[in-house]
């Protein structure tokens, strides 16, 4: 009974009916709670519905059932690193997912791609939070100002929740009118910046690391970078050691060898004119 509620979950998920298959995987797991793929399939549709914390408990209680080092947990573990994304926890996400990737690296997963654009988000979110640090530090005025932005972002999210809870919304309603405060308040402090970068002739500005700079092994900027077969550009000291190991193209994982690569010349001189201009970038 309980495998018969995943499938019709099953279908209503690609049916998009997202609220409806929640429903079905929640009753199958009240009726089998040992199996781990009622909480991955509940997880994958609660990241459409933007429940984070639910997400995050459905994640880690399928990788505690499925076992933390069993190749079978790295979807799960892929949840995970974005929930943890969604709740505003990056250094989680990236702890979490960063292991992940180096684990289905070595396994040859299906899930290593996934995982490398989470570690990547991961890391760009740490550097937005530092990045915010420091321009609050260099001018209280500007630190005032998103102060009060955020200060006016947390009143309303907090009265949507009041609303949610009283029954005046439904949850739905409630997640997507949280996600468009945000958006919301994330234009406003990206005007913010942009008058402040205006008005202090670029002292007060955002750095940012372009993503085609960085490579999807290492997560550095790259200094020597190749192209596989795929077409996809990496670093050549980490790419080079993967191809050793495993015999495949990081992409596709179709077979290769390290004669394969060819080096990106107009990439390499991308990347050198970046950090000529961009010490800090060295520290990202």
């Amino acid at each position: 009974m309980s495998f018969e509620l995943k499938e019709k979950g099953n279908q209503l998920f690609k049916d998009g009916d997202y609220n409806g298959a929640e429903e079905l995987f929640s009753q199958a797991i009240q009726k089998n709670p040992r199996e781990p793929t009622f909480f991955t399939n509940r997880a994958l549709t609660r990241t459409k519905l933007a429940k984070w914390a639910g997400v995050e408990h459905d994640a880690r209680a399928a990788i505690d059932l499925y076992g933390a080092k069993s190749p079978s947990s790295l979807k799960s573990c892929w949840y995970l690193s974005q929930a943890l994304l969604g709740l505003q926890r990056p250094q989680e996400a990236y702890e979490v997912a960063i292991d992940a990737y180096r684990a289905s690296l070595a396994a040859r997963n299906p899930q290593t791609e996934n995982l490398s654009k989470t570690v990547l988000r991961a890391k760009q979110q740490i550097w937005a939070a530092k990045e915010t640090a420091r321009l609050r530090e260099m001018n209280a005025t500007l630190a005032t100002m998103e102060g009060l932005i955020e200060a006016d972002l947390k009143r309303a999210v907090d009265d949507l929740q009041a609303q949610l809870e009283r029954g005046e919304i439904g949850e739905t309603g409630c997640l997507e009118d949280q996600k468009a405060l945000r958006e919301d308040a994330e234009r406003h402090i990206a005007n913010v910046r942009d008058a402040f970068r205006i008005a202090s002739n670029g002292e007060v500005a955002e750095r940012v690391v372009p993503d085609y700079l960085v490579d999807g092994i290492t997560f550095e900027i790259m200094h020597d970078p190749v192209i596989v077969p795929s077409g996809t550009s990496f670093d050549r000291v980490g790419v080079l050691k993967y191809v050793e190991q495993s015999g495949v193209d990081p992409i596709t994982r179709t077979p290769m060898s390290v004669n394969d690569l060819r080096p990106n010349y107009a990439l390499k001189a991308a990347c050198e004119d970046f950090l000529a201009k961009n010490g800090w970038a060295v520290d990202w």
